[in-house]
């Protein structure tokens, strides 16, 4: 059995208190010991030792109709920053953020992917440094730096794994690499875990617990929070929903073709291309544009696509039960209409209506998801030295 103990509750608490105050902006004591179920004495200290360092700042008074107005504080927003970068869907977007979340600068172009995976981690560095640059910001006040990338992380080497996006992306250490140039603490992170990271922060996910986030293009892949907690797994592979087969056939297992292959962008433009499609397509957007403007084999081709999405999302709904599904990627494109015709399919072998809608943030989702994982991470470090 594990036992709390004063550090952790400390820790916890100061956690929490910074936290509410980048959510919430300007807040009084009496509201903070109000949230945080703490004593004024514990927050008055808090707050004391906060602004004596810096990281806070009292900003005015609140209004009041009766005895003295309490003054509010506030975080600093300039106190540090944090850098966000995000290597997926051919753009790489690049973000320097402040303390409050605000981001003060950002870049994006196309990442050069013909050019193989030594140009795009050069890239990936000269466009982090080109941020910094153009902000004016002191290197030694950005203290994170999170990277969303394709492929599950080995958290001892930083290298990717299980990741089709480029050869010889597995074997480079991104982590170090980004580190040994700019030596600020560098976070490698799967880009799937970043976008439903911005879209409980940022999106549509703000006011759930309980998600099942599904992003469907280049792969096919899911995420799963549950009591607002991201949910890993033994191997960080919870929700890699891709893998999972719709039938097996007899005989020969080998012969099993998964989710992934039948759903993701090559397999869409692939399938259009077979029916002899009149256009020249590559994602799944680009056969949805097609459809909308009465292209009868991309009609038809999306038409699979959606019931084969359908099935998929049933199945991961079975298990989890959630109070919200959240699409992302290429299937923040679908309409209601779409968005219908999925409840329904998936309603005619499972009794319960679904909670379905598409991403808020779209294309930014994994950027934000970036910042505020680096946000985290600079809440901690200023939790161990407060």
């Amino acid at each position: 059995m594990k036992y709390a103990v004063p550090k952790h509750i400390g820790d916890y608490n100061k956690n929490m208190m910074l936290s509410i105050l980048r959510d919430r902006g300007p807040t009084s004591r009496v509201e903070l010991s109000r949230l945080l179920d703490l004593s004024p004495t514990a927050v008055t200290r808090n707050t004391s030792t906060l602004l004596e360092s810096g990281i806070i700042r009292e900003c005015g008074a609140e209004e009041s109709s009766i005895g003295r107005k309490p003054t509010l504080i506030e975080l600093c927003s300039d106190f540090c920053y944090v850098l966000g970068a995000d290597l997926v869907g051919g753009t790489l977007k690049v973000a320097l953020a402040d303390l409050m979340g605000n981001i003060v600068e950002y870049t994006e172009q196309p990442v050069l992917k013909e050019h193989g995976a030594g140009a795009i981690l050069q890239q990936l560095k000269d466009s982090l440094r080109a941020v910094i640059d153009a902000s004016n910001v002191p290197p030694d006040r950005i203290w994170v730096i999170t990277v969303g990338a394709p492929g599950i992380f080995d958290p001892g080497t930083g290298k990717s794994q299980f990741t089709f996006f480029v050869d010889g992306w597995d074997d480079i250490d991104i982590r170090r690499e980004v580190y040994d140039v700019l030596h600020i603490e560098t976070i490698i992170e799967n880009d799937v875990n970043l976008d439903v990271i911005g879209e409980t922060w940022k999106g549509v996910g703000r006011q759930y617990e309980n998600i099942l986030y599904v992003k469907l293009g280049q792969g096919f892949a899911a995420r799963i929070v549950l009591h607002n907690q991201l949910l890993r797994g033994q191997h960080s592979m919870t929700g890699e929903i891709g893998y999972m087969l719709p039938s097996i056939p007899l005989g020969d297992s080998s012969e099993a073709i998964n989710y992934e292959s039948m759903l993701c962008n090559d397999a869409v433009a692939r399938r259009y291309r077979q029916r002899n499609g009149a256009c020249s397509v590559g994602t799944i957007s680009d056969v949805y544009a097609l459809s909308d403007s009465g292209d009868a084999v991309a009609g038809e081709v999306l038409g699979e696509l959606l019931n084969g999405f359908a099935i998929a999302l049933l199945n991961s709904v079975t298990v989890l039960d959630p109070q919200v599904i959240i699409l992302g990627g290429d299937a923040c494109c679908f309409s209601d209409a779409e968005l219908s015709f999925l409840n329904e399919r998936m309603q005619q072998f499972y009794p319960l209506d679904q909670n379905i809608l598409t991403s808020e943030l779209d294309k930014k989702a994994c950027l934000y998801g970036a910042v505020k994982n680096g946000l985290d991470r600079v809440e901690a470090r200023i939790t161990e030295i407060w």
